[in-house]
């Protein structure tokens, strides 16, 4: 995914590239987000691999609790009641989720995928926070280039490690179209945040988890716990709130 994804936004960065070399400091730092990115991309496959997808994508969904705090700290965004009460919704909705997941008939396996959720919640939160600061220098489409060959060498490691294990070929049909998409979903991402705070749009791209969940129940036919369901329901609410209402 990383590879292909390189070429996708290649044509587009090359532009850029003579940036690279006028911000050594601020290159570097786009370097070590690719690091970032490389170990939230392993947590949150891993996550999706022991876990169940209804159960790992809210609960990595709200990594803008890390990206918040973050930006309030770091650069002067200012947080109100309104965000406050947000942040209270998420962080209820996660123990909602994890509530049900220790009552679970394979609590183990499940509370697996939590834990690395959790891990891609904090390196999700870092790596959305630095993406502004980085993208407002680089632009918005060399920072994902960066990070694309950053994490292909990382990535490549556990890869090699599991070399003797014989994947789907079906599989392989799909990675195109999630390179794709996750390597514009980036591209948005920073011009989002090119143009508003770290707080509203990575608030908002946590929505993403309404979107998964939905596919696991309809497609994958996962089942959704009352608590589960409440837990979700919940940390969309306070996602919803926390950008909408950070304005």
């Amino acid at each position: 995914m990383q590879i292909i994804g390189s070429f996708f936004v290649l044509p587009f960065a090359l532009p850029n590239a003579p940036r690279f070399l006028l911000h050594p400091w601020v290159a570097l730092a786009a370097i070590l987000l690719g690091v970032v990115n490389a170990l939230a991309t392993l947590s949150l496959y891993r996550g999706f691999e022991v876990g169940r997808l209804s159960v790992v994508s809210p609960i990595a969904s709200s990594s803008p609790i890390v990206s918040v705090g973050l930006a309030i700290a770091f650069l002067g965004e200012s947080i109100t009641e309104e965000l406050l009460l947000g942040i209270i919704l998420v962080i209820m909705g996660i123990i909602l989720v994890c509530i049900q997941t220790a009552q679970d008939d394979v609590p183990g396996h499940v509370l697996k995928g939590a834990a690395y959720a959790m891990g891609f919640m904090f390196l999700g939160g870092l790596l959305f926070f630095g993406l502004k600061p980085v993208s407002s220098v680089l632009g918005v489409f060399l920072p994902v280039l960066i990070m694309r060959w950053t994490s292909i060498p990382i990535i490549a490691v556990p890869f090699l490690s599991q070399r003797t294990r014989n994947p789907e070929t079906s599989a392989f049909r799909l990675i195109p179209g999630v390179a794709f998409f996750d390597t514009f979903a980036n591209v948005a991402y920073n011009v989002g945040v090119s143009f508003g705070t770290v707080t509203i749009v990575s608030t908002l791209g946590g929505l993403f988890s309404a979107v998964t969940v939905l596919f696991a129940r309809v497609i994958l036919k996962e089942r959704l716990s009352r608590h589960q369901i409440v837990g979700f329901v919940t940390i969309v609410a306070g996602v919803a709130i926390l950008g909408y209402l950070s304005g």
